[in-house]
């Protein structure tokens, strides 16, 4: 979801999709010095791109009207949105520009808005979500509102969300039981003013309902938990005890308007995701970028003070001389839960600042950190990487 390239190599070509192979790492724990191959598998640059529900293993070829579901979605410099397929074999983009169809000509670029195109999943099939700006008037800050895309009959119809001005930056439910698909996204702000939440149904008519929280300051992180109309959040909680504010973890129940703190310790936490953990027993689970060089895995478990409380039943630190996580997201594969992230020793992972792509298991007392590319050798900007489960493994 966060914006950067892919991959970006200061020496050569920038911004072209990188594939690096996980498969050997999830096998036999590849060790740093025999990392697996890092493969080129677009011909353009590929800003912020997102995988449709095929990425998780479960190919759908008549899924959305004989269009399936290994499809990616990204938007170019020129405010096209475009889908392509991916080789459910080798991860291969199909075409290899990503240039597969054209469903909008006016959405916004990653860099102007800070994120492209996400998929939006229910019994309507995939759909896309995205900041977008108005038909026919400049592309200034005052005309932006939410974009949606969906296939009828084989063809993509686009278009704005109504009563969405102003929205920006939505994100979709990917549950395919759902009848109807929600969005949640932010009002547009200017630097320094109160990010503001909302979230809506994504159909005619429906209503945008404010999420109580904000902040004055930019990074507040939020997905969905899948299977539920929850909404994960990292956000200021209320000051201390001695009146400091840190960032912390929120679950946010829709169905009845409340807001539950997760996290209390005097630590920021940004990047949090809750899935269902085989490892344990399917039971939800999520983790938490902590002071920006930790991961911790926190499960609800019982209290000494009586009835459950979430609690770290595993912390991941990183290697100090690359020690900085960005982008952290979760997959299962093979009955076991993984968390890939890019990691940099530029705390700001400013544009070319080399970095590297790696990943951990989640269970406690197993160590399983591994990298999965070299920052260096070639020296890449790697930012914002994506799973896509293959019928050959993960990539």
């Amino acid at each position: 979801m966060q914006t950067g390239n892919l991959s970006t190599n200061p020496t050569s070509v920038p911004g072209r999709a990188v594939l690096a192979a996980v498969l050997a790492a999830l096998s036999c724990f590849a060790s740093a010095q025999t990392l697996p191959p890092e493969v080129q598998v677009g011909t353009r640059a590929i800003t912020d791109f997102e995988f449709d529900w095929g990425r998780d293993g479960v190919y759908c070829p008549s899924c959305n009207g004989g269009a399936g579901n290994a499809r990616m979605a990204y938007i170019d410099n020129n405010h096209d949105l475009w889908v392509g397929n991916v080789d459910v074999l080798s991860g291969d983009l199909v075409p290899n520009t990503g240039q597969g169809v054209l469903v909008d000509n006016n959405a916004t670029t990653a860099l102007e808005i800070g994120n492209g195109a996400e998929w939006m999943v229910s019994q309507r099939g995939s759909e896309l979500v995205y900041t977008r700006w108005t038909d026919g008037q400049p592309r200034t800050p005052d005309y932006l509102n939410l974009g949606y895309a969906r296939m009828n009959a084989g063809t993509w119809l686009s278009g704005p969300v109504d009563n969405s001005q102003l929205g920006v930056l939505p994100v979709g439910t990917l549950d395919p039981n759902d009848a109807v698909p929600e969005a949640n996204f932010q009002a547009y702000t200017t630097s320094g003013a109160p990010q503001k939440l909302f979230w809506r149904v994504v159909s005619t008519g429906a209503r945008n309902n404010p999420i109580p929280i904000s902040s004055n300051d930019p990074g507040m992180t939020r997905r969905w938990v899948k299977g539920t109309w929850d909404i994960i959040v990292t956000a200021p909680a209320a000051p201390d005890g001695t009146g400091n504010v840190y960032r912390q973890v929120f679950l946010y129940h829709t169905t009845n308007n409340t807001l539950e703190q997760l996290t209390f310790d005097p630590v920021n936490k940004l990047w949090a995701f809750m899935w269902e953990a085989p490892e344990f027993g399917n039971q939800n689970v999520f983790f938490a970028m902590t002071g920006g060089t930790r991961l911790d895995i926190y499960r609800k478990l019982p209290s000494t003070q009586g009835g459950v409380r979430w609690k770290v039943v595993n912390s991941i630190t990183m290697p100090p001389d690359t020690p900085y996580i960005n982008s952290p997201e979760p997959f299962v594969f093979d009955g076991r839960s993984w968390i890939f992230f890019t990691l940099s020793a530029d705390p700001n992972f400013h544009d070319f600042a080399p970095s590297l792509i790696a990943m951990t298991g989640i269970v406690p007392g197993t160590p399983s950190l591994q990298l999965l590319t070299s920052a260096t050798q070639p020296r890449r900007a790697r930012r914002d990487p994506e799973s896509f489960i293959t019928a050959n493994g993960p990539v």
